[in-house]
């Protein structure tokens, strides 16, 4: 996965670039960085006035089980302490209407702290 660049070589290039004496492009190669690269914090820095890296927000979907459907899965499991991942998954089909892996089922379980069986045990 790639590294993001430091706030110091940011703020470094962008005082280089107004100094006025090398072009963007040369400055790119120089600090070792892509010109679209030097583009965009540049354009960045024009439009905030800023030369730190802007805040990330979150990525990816907003999950389906809210804090309120995480609260009643969890009182689910206390009162049937031995439901597998599918027989959750199908009461929160029925009780909620909200269809997820049994995969994502299982990490939020995770999330929450707690463990569950993946599958019946044969006797």
């Amino acid at each position: 996965m790639a590294q993001t660049y430091s706030n110091d070589l940011r703020s470094k290039l962008l005082q280089a670039y107004a100094k006025g004496e090398i072009g963007l492009k040369r400055l790119a190669g120089q600090f070792g960085v892509s010109y679209s690269w030097a583009q965009r914090i540049l354009s960045v820095q024009r439009s905030t006035g800023g030369t730190d890296r802007p805040v990330g927000g979150p990525r990816g979907f907003p999950s389906r089980l809210t804090p309120e459907l995480r609260k009643k899965l969890a009182e689910r499991i206390a009162q049937n302490p031995d439901a597998t991942l599918v027989e959750l998954k199908d009461w929160l089909l029925a009780q909620t209407k909200v269809s997820i892996s049994v995969q994502r089922l299982c990490a939020v379980l995770l999330e929450m702290g707690l463990r569950r069986k993946k599958k019946f045990t044969r006797r």
